[in-house]
């Protein structure tokens, strides 16, 4: 059995499992006022396994105590799909999630705010996008689709039946006060956004070029943008690329060796980038298969140009599966929520390989600079 840097058997399962049979597209987000950590997932309904599209979840709880956990149901229905969620402050979240059953599948992208003191959850509200001209509509993909062509990029397949990938990028309040992120799609050149109102409008900035399967994270660092993103290649399938002029131009992208399809993370950790990513590892021991190898990650620390070379400070395995990782820092300590099947929900029900998304699961793996 591959050694693991970490014990994943000691993270707490923090979805639902007594109503819910899986567990996807997991988001994090922290109030520091309260010391609450929430986490956003799709539980699909019961008796759907894997990722499963219909319902947007939350769970919260104190980040040092999971099993001290509460739940609510966001909003169910109408296909949705990967939701996202940023902290308000004073015990309010604000989540994310795709709509993709109406206006003729023209995605839009929906909200709510939820605060965990009152338990009140808000009306749904649609997210804007504001236009160079000035003008503000609601985000779907068409309106995306113009503002690419619009640009001469034609490398998409945002007129694809999928969706804009709204958990693509972890958002981040940057010193600026504004929120930021990223729209790609399931194959696209990826739109970069700012936000001054919370992400109730969001407001393109730059392009990147290079073209990205579903997920791209950046993070700005000594004037220069950091990004990771998943590409459509089968191997070398994470890749990292910086530009120094605000996105207006990007470097030739680099790839992560025995990288492999998985959603990419990054995160400034006490002071540098920290990159995580799946790489191949069928290690499943007296386990089910799991799709695509999805059983380890590999965490990088550094911004060399070859990011290979930065130190490994997280080599992360389970026979489990660990899939669509979410980090977040507090205090300096990153904490980590990820999916897995620690029940093999999907192998019983009729599938001879599991996905690793039954289960969303949380551990806090500390101070990763020591291990620079």
């Amino acid at each position: 059995m591959k050694e693991s840097t970490f014990d994943l058997d000691l993270a707490t399962q923090i979805n639902d499992g007594l109503t819910q049979t899986s567990g996807d597209g997991v988001a994090l987000a922290f109030d520091s006022k309260y010391g609450i950590m929430f986490c956003a997932y799709m539980p699909g309904h019961h008796g759907s396994y894997g990722e499963s599209r219909g319902k947007i979840a939350l769970s919260y709880f104190p980040a040092s105590q999971p099993t001290n956990i509460k739940f609510i149901d966001i909003t169910a229905g109408r296909r949705e799909y990967v939701p996202n969620i940023i902290s308000l402050g004073d015990g309010k979240v604000r989540v994310f999630y795709e709509i993709d059953s109406i206006a003729d599948c023209d995605h839009f992208i929906g909200y709510k705010d939820f605060d965990y003191l009152t338990g009140e959850l808000s009306e749904e509200k649609y997210v804007q996008i504001r236009l160079e001209d000035g003008t503000t509509t609601n985000l779907v993909r068409s309106v995306l689709v113009k503002y690419l062509e619009d640009h001469g990029y034609f490398n998409h397949t945002y007129v694809k039946s999928e969706q804009i990938c709204m958990a693509a990028c972890t958002p981040f309040k940057h010193e600026d006060g504004n929120y930021y992120g990223t729209l790609p799609s399931y194959l696209s050149e990826v739109i970069l956004f700012r936000s001054s109102d919370n992400m109730a409008t969001l407001e393109p900035f730059a392009i990147c070029p290079h073209q990205t399967q579903y997920e791209f994270d950046f993070r700005f660092l000594d004037g220069k943008i950091h990004a990771i993103f998943r590409t459509n290649r089968d191997v070398d399938a994470i890749s990292y690329t910086t530009s120094d002029d605000n996105g207006k131009t990007w470097s030739e992208p680099v790839n992560f060796a025995e990288s492999i399809q998985c959603r990419p993370k990054m995160i400034v950790h006490n002071g540098h980038i920290l990159m995580s990513y799946n790489y191949f590892c069928d290690d499943t021991g007296n386990r089910p298969e799991i799709q695509q190898g999805r059983t380890a990650v590999r965490m990088r620390y550094g911004e060399n140009p070859d990011p290979n070379t930065n130190p490994c400070v997280a080599d992360l395995h389970s026979k489990y599966g660990i899939v669509n990782v979410s980090l977040i820092d507090v205090m300096g300590d990153v904490y980590l929520g990820f999916s897995s099947s620690v029940l093999a929900l999907e192998y019983h029900n009729g599938n001879s390989k599991v996905r690793g998304k039954d289960a969303v699961r949380y551990i806090k793996l500390g101070d990763l600079s020591e291990r620079a």
